[in-house]
């Protein structure tokens, strides 16, 4: 396989996650970039300092950010959310590339925001992940106890699947489209089935 970087993206309750466990569990190396942001947040004292000082009000104790204030305060402002994209961006990206450079074997990373933060462009392959809107809604209330209206709002902020095959084809990407309107079992199946080519 000439893969080695693998970016897993697709919209709210697609089952991003249930694709990077199945990897996971294979052995191979995965990365949350949700997660790495987080991790950013709390060990980098420069990001530290940079998001502390255009958002003062999410300080924590001994100050830190406290993630969940400063969610909920980008969560429905466009500017904030541009604001804090710009200091951590970066970051996330030099983490990526730093990952991609010492890693052995095939490394893959999972994100909602892959294309609009521009790191396709850093991948061998992108595996777009789909589901019907009505079945993602579904897991998503159910699994993360998450209200109709805060679903429809994140789901109207993403991208199309359109403009991310767009933005792919522009960039002259090889990318696979996954559609996961089944069960795990059946998930497991594409996955093996496009690991194996």
């Amino acid at each position: 396989m000439e893969m080695k970087s693998l970016g897993i993206t697709g919209n709210i309750g697609t089952g991003k996650s249930s694709v990077l466990d199945i990897l996971k569990n294979k052995g191979i190396q995965t990365f949350d970039l949700d997660n790495v942001a987080k991790n950013l947040y709390k060990s980098n004292i420069s990001i530290n300092k940079k998001v502390l000082d255009v958002f003062p009000s999410v300080s924590s104790t001994e100050n830190q950010i406290n993630t969940k204030k400063l969610g909920d305060l980008v969560f429905n402002d466009k500017d904030k959310l541009n604001k804090l994209q710009k200091i951590i961006w970066p970051e996330v990206e030099k983490f990526i590339n730093d990952e991609i450079v010492f890693s052995q074997g095939l490394i893959v990373f999972e994100g909602a925001v892959i294309i609009e933060a521009g790191w396709h462009k850093l991948f061998d392959h992108i595996w777009l992940i789909t589901t019907e809107v009505g079945l993602s809604k579904k897991r998503v209330m159910k699994q993360r106890n998450m209200s109709e209206e805060d679903f429809e709002l994140i789901q109207n902020n993403q991208l199309k699947i359109e403009q991310v095959i767009n933005t792919l084809k522009q960039d002259k990407k090889k990318y696979t489209v996954i559609n996961n309107n089944s069960n795990l079992d059946k998930l497991k199946i594409l996955v093996d089935k496009e690991l194996s080519y």
